[in-house]
């Protein structure tokens, strides 16, 4: 059964609050810093997928990682500034924070550590080995991974901002949409499913949240655009 997104009926939710085990500066004339909210729907007030959380984020990189990571289809749950206790070379413990941390669907839990390509050395590469092995023998989590700006797909990036933009349910359009989704068949374009819907630029969003959901797959991997060809998803 397909369950329509979209705004509760009962009026707007907050999203739910950060997570983060330390909160980053809320302002800085030095670098980037800010909140961004991940998820489906007004906080507690979301009608299906995972509810709207507050993301903290001190970095560009790490607001577009955080984008790109809520999207994809095996992400279960995100946080951000999860703490981890670690001793250091000398056996002093520290606490090291991890930008962020994914549960995926087969629940495995990936620790993470944002950092641009040109600063992964120095003390942040020699400490990074002692903290995997650590967090692997105390099953904090899985695994830890380096998320760089290298790494950063422009393509996942691109469709990720645009996925993250039309969050907001629209009941009339997500409705025909849904409807447009039941009756078809084969791999037309969003545009051509847009034109169903008799929507406009509604209805072209609401498809765009139809593949979100995972409702609607991309036939190629590209950047979305009305030419986009698209199929059917299996969680119908």
């Amino acid at each position: 059964m397909l369950h329509i997104s979209g705004e509760n009926p009962a009026g707007f939710a907050m999203p739910l609050p950060s997570t983060a085990h330390r909160s980053v500066a809320v302002t800085s004339k030095a670098h980037f810093c800010g909140h961004v909210v991940i998820g489906d729907g007004s906080g507690r007030g979301a009608v299906s997928g995972s509810p709207a959380r507050i993301v903290q984020v001190e970095s560009h990189l790490e607001l577009c990682w955080c984008l790109c990571l809520s999207i994809r289809p095996d992400i279960a749950d995100l946080r951000e500034q999860v703490g981890f206790e670690w001793f250091d070379e000398d056996g002093v413990r520290r606490t090291h924070y991890f930008d962020l941390f994914v549960t995926r669907t087969d629940g495995s839990r990936i620790a993470c550590a944002v950092r641009p390509a040109a600063r992964v050395g120095g003390r942040f590469g020699r400490q990074m080995p002692q903290i995997a092995s650590q967090l692997r023998e105390s099953r904090f989590a899985d695994d830890l991974r380096l998320l760089t700006d290298a790494d950063l797909d422009p393509v996942e990036l691109h469709n990720a901002w645009l996925l993250h933009a039309i969050r907001a349910g629209d009941p009339e359009a997500d409705t025909m949409a849904a409807q447009v989704l039941s009756e078809m068949s084969g791999t037309p374009t969003l545009a051509e499913l847009t034109d169903r819907t008799g929507f406009g630029a509604a209805g072209f969003r609401a498809l765009l949240r139809l593949v979100r959901s995972g409702h609607l797959h991309l036939l190629r991997a590209e950047r979305i655009t009305r030419t986009t060809a698209v199929y059917k998803g299996n969680n119908l």
